[in-house]
């Protein structure tokens, strides 16, 4: 497994020792500074810089859906946690996870799961509209 985060590099290896120890499941910290910065300070991951591993093979969870711009086909949004014990996202989160890794392509999983390609689409075309 791989952390990409658009934390600062200390903050994000803080927050593996934490969650990762004994160093077992956690390979690499990618952080902030792997990350394409906008001009409006927006942080986007792109997951062609991990060259080890294929696309279709890699899944990148955000509460940022813009974070995964790039691949937007390899993304999984998550809603973020704000300390409330009822909170049921990760668990949501190991069901998906199970499921799509009956599959050869984790893209063509999410494609037909999330559709965010057809949200994105819809949300633009209603943009376009209320404009024109």
């Amino acid at each position: 497994m791989i952390v990409f985060t658009a934390s600062a590099p200390n903050y994000a290896k803080a927050v593996v020792n934490h969650i990762d120890p004994e160093k077992k499941y956690i390979n690499a910290i990618l952080t902030r500074e792997n990350c394409m910065e906008t001009k409006n300070g927006f942080f986007i991951k792109d997951l062609r810089i991990i060259k080890n591993r294929d696309l279709k093979d890699m899944i990148i969870v955000d509460n940022l859906v813009h974070s995964f711009g790039f691949q937007i086909d390899n993304g999984v949004p998550i809603l973020e946690y704000f300390d409330d014990k009822h909170d049921c996202e990760l668990k949501y989160l190991i069901d998906y996870l199970i499921a799509a890794y009956q599959y050869d392509d984790i893209r063509e999983f999410n494609k037909e799961n999330l559709k965010l390609r057809e949200l994105a689409t819809h949300q633009l075309d209603e943009l376009f509209t209320s404009i024109c």
